[in-house]
């Protein structure tokens, strides 16, 4: 009943939900390739936010070198969380010690 709903809030055009329904193993290659593509680019437009947020208080018609230090150093850090943050939930998902909601029943 959850998943339902929450397929319903998310629309019909979720890619995970046709991952799931693909064929062939080709296209649930495909569709597994074009949801890393998708969550990629979202990751991009969120570091793009909060770096440009954190580094720049009033857009100019260039970026002086102590912003373009702090693009640069914000996104370092903003990948390297992201790494630590992916690799410490795959470390507790194959120990055991956290449950994959997917593998949840009720």
């Amino acid at each position: 009943e959850y998943r339902a709903h929450r397929r319903a809030q998310r629309g019909a055009m979720d890619p995970m939900d046709r991952l799931e329904q693909a064929g062939s193993p080709d296209q649930a290659a495909a569709l597994a390739q074009f949801s890393q593509l998708l969550e990629s680019q979202k990751t991009l437009a969120k570091l793009t936010a909060t770096c440009f947020q954190a580094c720049i208080p009033s857009p100019g018609k260039s970026l002086g070198s102590s912003q373009q230090v702090c693009l640069w150093r914000c996104a370092q850090r903003y990948m390297e969380t992201q790494h630590f943050v992916q690799k410490y939930c795959e470390d507790k998902l194959s120990s055991g010690l956290w449950d994959h909601p997917a593998s949840r029943q009720g």
